[in-house]
């Protein structure tokens, strides 16, 4: 299946499961975490939140070199985290994270090569999908160490 169709198909499950009332349970599946973890976590959301501001001013100001500039630490996100919570992320997390990765390096690259502009916005949205999918999906649980999975 290609990228494009897998994205598609995150947002449209996305989209179904969050249907559902604000005040309704968060049914999204609980990965189990340390404090640390769950701080280290954050951190790169917000780090990701960032280089995505990057991206879109770059885009903005029509500057294809700071698209791709602002892209590459993006990817590689899952060997920024610690081993022991990677060994216990969920299958799903994983390939929404490689996938996100890949979409990435294809951005970055194409960004610096291809400099087309309406290439890049459509690989942005591409890539929110990974971002809403994830989000969408699962969520960070602290827990104590005797009950992680």
């Amino acid at each position: 299946m290609s990228r494009r169709a897998i994205a598609i198909a995150l947002l449209c499950f996305s989209s179904l499961t969050q249907a559902e009332s604000p005040t309704a349970k968060d049914n999204r599946n609980a990965i189990q975490v340390s404090p640390s973890e769950r701080n280290q976590v954050l951190f790169e959301m917000r780090d990701f939140l960032h280089d995505l501001f990057n991206m879109h001013n770059a885009l903005a100001n029509k500057d294809m070199q700071g698209v791709a500039t602002a892209t590459k630490p993006m990817a590689g996100l899952l060997d920024r985290l610690p081993a022991k919570l990677r060994e216990r992320l969920p299958e799903e997390f994983t390939q929404m994270a490689l996938g996100m990765n890949e979409a990435l390096k294809v951005m970055a690259r194409d960004a610096e090569t291809r400099g087309d502009m309406s290439l890049t916005e459509s690989q942005m949205a591409e890539l929110m999908t990974y971002c809403s999918g994830c989000h969408d999906t699962f969520r960070f649980e602290v827990t104590p160490a005797r009950l992680r999975r």
